[in-house]
C-alpha cells in the first residue's frame, strides 16, 4: 500500500527542513542562553509552517507529474490534508513563540534581553527587509486566524462542499500574504544561509501554485466537454448510473482511475471513479451513490442532454500488479472501480485468474446482475456477500472463498475502516503490505 510513500515524504520534509536550519545556526545561537535559542526556534516553526504550507498548495494543483511517485492523487490528498494540518499547528507553536516569552518578561518572570548598542544608521536607498518589515510582520497573526478557520472548515465533514470549495480557494490568497512575510522576516541571514534557497524554491513554486489556483487553472489542460447521453437510478441501492459522451478530446483512462466532474449550477467538480473501461469513442460511465446531500439530488437535478464537463484521469489504483493473480474486494459503491476493470479484462481477452467480492448492504438486484454478466464475459469468479445475512467480510472469510489469497495481489475499495481491518489481518499474517492496494478515495 502506497501510505508509506505519503509518510515518508512527510517526514522527509520535516527532516529536511530542520536539518538545513541546524546547519544555518551560529555557535553562538546554541550557546547564548534561552533568548538566541528563541530566536532561533521563531525560525524553524516558520520554516516548517510555511514550508509544509507551500507543499499543500503544490499539492492542490494535481501536480500529475509526479502522481506515481506518491501512489495516485488520491494520495496525494490525504498527504495535503496531513500537511495543512501540520502548517497550523506549526502556525501556533509559532505564534506562541513569538508572544509567550514576552508576556513573561511582562509579569517579570523572564529578563528581558540585553541588545547590543548599535550606531545610529542612516537609511540609503530601499531595503525592503528594513523598509518593509513591520507591514510583513502585521500580516502574521491575522495570516494565522485565517488558516486557522479555514483549516477546521475543510476538516469539518458537515461544511457544505459548494461553500468548502470556494472558501478553501481563499487559502491560496492567504498563503500569498504569508509568503511575502516570510520572505522578509527571514532576514539576509537566514537568506544566505543553507535553508535559504530551499525555503525560497518552495515558497516559489507554492506561490505559482497559489497563483493557478485564484485564476481556476487547476487541471484546465485535462479537461474535457461533453453531455449526459443516459441515466439509470438503482433505487435499491440508491446508485445512480451516469453515461456522458465526450465531444472534445480525452487522453484516455485505465480502469480503476477518476476523474472530477462538474454537472454544472455553481456545486463546482466532484471526483467520482470512472465505471467504464476506455474504448476510444468519447463515452464515459459514473456510478454515483447518493451519500450527501448533493449526490442525493442528483437523480432528480441531472437531465439527459445536461453539459458536463470531466477532468482527468487521476489516480494510480490501475490492477498492474507483479503477481498474476488477483483479488478484488469492493464494499458498497468502491464496486465502481471494478466494474470498469471487469470491461477492460473482457476487451483484453484476458486469461489472468481473478476473484471478485463484492460486499453492500444494500443490494440491488438490476445492478447486481449487471456485475455478473459482466464478470461472466471476463472470466471472473464474482462473489457476493450481503451483510445482512452474510456479516462483514472478514480474513478468515476470504481464505474460506478463496484458499490462495496469499499468493495473490488484493486490490480494495470501500469504506476506509474496512480497508484497514483486511489489510492489517493481512499484513498480520504474512501478505506483503505492497501488495495491499487501497484507494484513499477521501478528498477531504
Amino acid at each position: 500500500m502506497n501510505v508509506a510513500r505519503i509518510k515518508i515524504a512527510f517526514a522527509g520534509l520535516a527532516v529536511v527542513i530542520t536539518g538545513l536550519w541546524l546547519l544555518s545556526l551560529s555557535e553562538a545561537t546554541l550557546t547564548g542562553g534561552f533568548w538566541p535559542l528563541r530566536n532561533a526556534l521563531v525560525y524553524l516553526t516558520g520554516f516548517l509552517a510555511i514550508g509544509f504550507m507551500s507543499a499543500a498548495v503544490i499539492l492542490a494543483a494535481r501536480p500529475i507529474q509526479i502522481e506515481g511517485l506518491l501512489g495516485g492523487l488520491d494520495k496525494f490528498y490525504r498527504l495535503h490534508k496531513w500537511l495543512g494540518i501540520a502548517a497550523a499547528v506549526m502556525g501556533v507553536v509559532h505564534w506562541l513563540l513569538e508572544i509567550t516569552p514576552r508576556w513573561m518578561v511582562g509579569q517579570g518572570w523572564l529578563e528581558r534581553p540585553q541588545r547590543p548598542a548599535r550606531a545610529a544608521e542612516v537609511a540609503s536607498g530601499f531595503d525592503p527587509f528594513r523598509d518593509l518589515h513591520e507591514v510583513a510582520a502585521g500580516l502574521g497573526e491575522p495570516g494565522l486566524y485565517l488558516v486557522l478557520i479555514l483549516v477546521a472548515l475543510a476538516l469539518w465533514k458537515g461544511f457544505p462542499y459548494r461553500y468548502f470549495f470556494n472558501t478553501h480557494r481563499l487559502l491560496a490568497a492567504v498563503y500569498l500574504a504569508l509568503v511575502f512575510h516570510s520572505v522578509i522576516l527571514m532576514g539576509p541571514g537566514y537568506w544566505a544561509a543553507p535553508v535559504g534557497p530551499v525555503m525560497g524554491l518552495l515558497m516559489a513554486a507554492g506561490s505559482a501554485a497559489a497563483v493557478t489556483s485564484l485564476v481556476r487553472r487547476i487541471g484546465k489542460s485535462r479537461r474535457a466537454v461533453g453531455s449526459i447521453t443516459s441515466l439509470d437510478h438503482h433505487t435499491d441501492n440508491a446508485v445512480l448510473d451516469v453515461g456522458v459522451q465526450l465531444t472534445t478530446a480525452w487522453p484516455g483512462h485505465h480502469a480503476g482511475q477518476f476523474a472530477f466532474v462538474n454537472f454544472g449550477g455553481g456545486e463546482g467538480a466532484h471526483p467520482f471513479t470512472i465505471a467504464s473501461a476506455w474504448r476510444k469513442d468519447g463515452r464515459l460511465m459514473f456510478s454515483i451513490k447518493g451519500l450527501g446531500d448533493y449526490t442525493r439530488s442528483l437523480p432528480e437535478q441531472l437531465f439527459v442532454g445536461q453539459a458536463v464537463t470531466v477532468e482527468g484521469p487521476y489516480g494510480r489504483f490501475d490492477f498492474r500488479g507483479e503477481r498474476g493473480r488477483q483479488i478484488w474486494i469492493g464494499g458498497g459503491i468502491g464496486i465502481t472501480p471494478f466494474i470498469a476493470g471487469l470491461q477492460a479484462l473482457e476487451d483484453q481477452r484476458s486469461n489472468q485468474p481473478v476473484d471478485l467480492i463484492y460486499s453492500t448492504s444494500a443490494p440491488s438486484e438490476a445492478f447486481i446482475a449487471n456485475i455478473r454478466r459482466l464478470a461472466e464475459r471476463a472470466g471472473v469468479r464474482f462473489l457476493l456477500m450481503v451483510t445482512q445475512k452474510d456479516d462483514r467480510l472478514t480474513l478468515e472469510r476470504l481464505e474460506e472463498m478463496v484458499p490462495e489469497w496469499k499468493e495473490a495481489d488484493l486490490w480494495f475499495c470501500g469504506p476506509l475502516g474496512f480497508g484497514r481491518a483486511l489489510r492489517d489481518a493481512m499484513t498480520a499474517r504474512g501478505l506483503p503490505a505492497d501488495r495491499f492496494h487501497q484507494e484513499l478515495f477521501d478528498m477531504r
